[in-house]
């Protein structure tokens, strides 16, 4: 399997998350500039990232969050979405 870049992935994100959200813009921007100091194959950089998206889509429910989320996870968005159902349950 291939080794993800974190700060692609956080790239691919931002691309998708709306200018109105400018805490989470910013908190993502934040993450991509650690990101850039940590080598690749470490995993703060991971953990950190997550803990910001669980702060800013605890339970997602616009389109663009599931899309963020799907660009995170790697899961389809019908998947992420499935998991959001079944955690709530």
């Amino acid at each position: 399997m291939e080794r993800r870049n974190c700060q692609e992935v956080i790239l691919k994100m931002l691309d998708r998350i709306p200018d109105t959200e400018t805490e989470f813009i910013k908190a993502l921007k934040w993450n991509l500039e650690d990101a850039s100091y940590k080598a690749p194959e470490e995993t703060l950089q991971w953990h950190r990232t997550m803990e910001t998206l669980m702060k800013y889509i605890p339970n997602p429910k616009e389109d663009w969050e599931f899309v963020v989320l799907s660009i995170w996870t790697t899961k389809s968005i019908e998947e992420v979405k499935e998991m959001v159902k079944n955690r709530e349950k």
